[in-house]
């Protein structure tokens, strides 16, 4: 989805949200799109919450394929998940830390970041294909 229709997609939900709802303070900040659609699934907007999915998946998908681009792309992803992420969160924790995709995918699963420990484990399985 080109990323123009996309943010007007967002601006308009926005305008129909009111200020203390949770989606409605991820799109002031400048959230992710993963956050962004995690608060809207979280009140029931999931019209919204599918959109930002699918453009979100839609962006991984035209990605590069080598497996060194897959690395840096990977790296990216989890520097700009990183941002959104509260200090004491043990996500951001394991990316400070440099621990492995497998234990900041564990983790992510734990505090409910499901989108972000999929991605991960498909990275994680993109390595192991590459590798044999």
């Amino acid at each position: 989805m080109e990323m123009n229709r996309l943010n007007g997609i967002i601006q308009s939900a926005r305008k129909d949200l009111p200020n203390s709802s949770k989606t409605a303070v991820a799109i002031d900040q400048g959230a992710s799109l993963e956050e962004i659609s995690e608060c809207a699934e979280e009140e029931g907007l999931h019209d919204l919450a599918s959109v930002l999915f699918e453009a979100e998946q839609e962006a991984l998908r035209k990605l590069p394929k080598s497996s060194e681009d897959n690395t840096v792309n990977t790296q990216v992803l989890l520097h700009d998940f990183r941002r959104g992420l509260p200090a004491n969160s043990r996500t951001a924790v394991a990316i400070d830390q440099g621990a492995s995709l497998e234990e900041i995918s564990e983790c992510a699963e734990e505090e409910g970041l499901h989108e972000l420990a999929a991605i991960l484990f498909e990275a994680e399985q993109e390595s192991l294909r590459n590798k044999l």
